[in-house]
């Protein structure tokens, strides 16, 4: 009964925590600025999202244009004046939950980049 309930948990997990976005800066190059001159900050920022059949989005939106409208939408917030985007990458978590997953599975899209004019390397 206990791993029934565990895995019962667990997908329920799943299906609760995604549709977000996340963001991290990275601050801190030792006084070292980007290559105009400018203070620089690395940002990465993650949408979670729900997915049917590899295609259809059930709960959020991990595609590749939100993520980067929800980075420049974080960097403007921040006051950034110029952003270059550096990295993208996304993973299909198809293989999490057999078979269920097969059909419904987590997607997680993550763009990576500097952002420049937010005074974070000062």
């Amino acid at each position: 009964m206990k791993p029934l309930l565990a895995t019962t948990l667990a997908a329920l997990a799943t299906f609760a925590l995604p549709a977000c976005v996340t963001h991290s800066h990275a601050t801190e190059f030792n006084g070292v600025p980007g290559v105009r001159g400018e203070p620089v900050e690395y940002q990465t920022t993650s949408s979670y999202a729900l997915h049917f059949l590899f295609a259809f989005g059930i709960a959020g939106d991990a595609s590749k244009s939100n993520t980067i409208d929800e980075f420049t939408r974080e960097a403007s917030a921040r006051g950034a004046t110029r952003t270059r985007i550096t990295q993208t990458s996304s993973s299909t978590y198809w293989y999490i939950f057999p078979p269920l997953s097969f059909f419904v599975h987590p997607v997680v899209q993550t763009v990576e980049g500097t952002v420049e004019g937010t005074g974070g390397g000062e």
